[in-house]
């Protein structure tokens, strides 16, 4: 019995495709490869990958459509690996479907570091049942007029599907909608009402629906970006989030730069405005960035939980 992971390529140039092929080969992925969409999506369909590298500009069709139509039949972890590194193709990218987002050259320990880290995500997922068409009953129009009309049947709701849970963060489910107010902008996940509203890592916990945050049981006073920020790194768990990433998911590149919740001393830079929110957020939990307990940076990445 093969228990190798799969993982499906799509990448039109073929000098990147053997790089990923061999790197992910290397790490002890089974890997098939495609250079169009349509391949692609056959290639998935077929495979029932854990997860798929996907370049946005493929010969036949957009790597926006690509991920569309994969996400109406698979709940696999999608990788772009993408030569185009502007914010608004990034956040696109997300809500077409992504999971993570790598901008080309590709940096090998890099491309392990991000497969690795979407398979070790918690994932709770509703698969749709599968429905048969039926041929309509042959029956005159006055008969069937004629016939009372039986009440559709509920359909019964499908069971979740868990992927093997990580140990950390751990996830405690809650019944309540979150609040609009606490849903990060562009973080597909969170409007999900099926994914758990509180979070744990290591003593450090936050309830969405309350907006409230505690560390060892003690309330910590944070702004709402820092919130946010804490937000986004628990739910994504192991996975590294870059600060192009944080800075449009929190929306700090449409901020004034004086605005009282955007530090930086005036700089328009989302990059070091992140920076900055990181640090006073270290601050508050008493976190060490040579020694972290539970915010982690990842030279030339992002951050991650510790």
């Amino acid at each position: 019995m093969n228990d190798r992971r799969v993982v499906v390529v799509i990448e039109r140039d073929a000098e990147v495709r053997s790089l990923l092929e061999a790197t992910l080969g290397e790490a002890g992925f089974e890997v098939h490869c495609a250079a169009t969409g349509d391949a692609g999506i056959a290639l998935v369909r077929a495979k029932q990958p854990d997860t798929v590298t996907l370049d946005l500009v493929l010969p036949d069709m957009g790597g926006y459509e690509v991920l569309r139509r994969i996400r109406e039949f698979s709940h696999t972890y999608i990788l772009v690996v993408t030569a185009r590194n502007d914010l608004g193709t990034t956040l696109r990218a997300f809500d077409a479907g992504a999971d993570d987002y790598m901008v080309k050259p590709i940096r090998p320990r890099e491309l392990r570091v991000r497969v690795d880290g979407m398979l070790r995500r918690p994932r709770e997922l509703m698969v749709p049942p599968i429905v048969t068409p039926r041929e309509p009953p042959l029956v005159s129009p006055r008969l069937r007029a004629s016939r009372p009309v039986p009440r559709a049947q509920p359909v019964p709701r499908a069971q979740p599907v868990r992927t093997e849970p990580r140990p950390s963060p751990r996830v405690v489910p809650r019944p309540q909608p979150v609040p609009s107010s606490s849903v990060v902008a562009g973080l597909p996940v969170a409007q999900d009402p099926s994914v758990a509203k509180a979070y744990e890592h290591k003593g450090l916990a936050i309830d969405c629906a309350a907006r409230a945050a505690t560390l060892g049981g003690r309330a910590l006073q944070l702004t709402r970006t820092e919130f946010d920020l804490l937000y986004i790194l628990l739910q994504r768990g192991s996975g590294i989030v870059t600060k192009a990433e944080l800075a449009g998911l929190l929306g700090l590149v449409k901020r004034e730069s004086g605005s009282p919740d955007s530090p930086g001393g005036g700089t328009r830079d989302p990059g070091r405005i992140v920076e900055t929110h990181i640090g006073n957020l270290r601050r508050k939990l008493g976190d060490d960035a040579r020694r972290p307990r539970w915010l982690r940076t990842v030279r030339g990445a992002g951050y991650t939980l510790a």
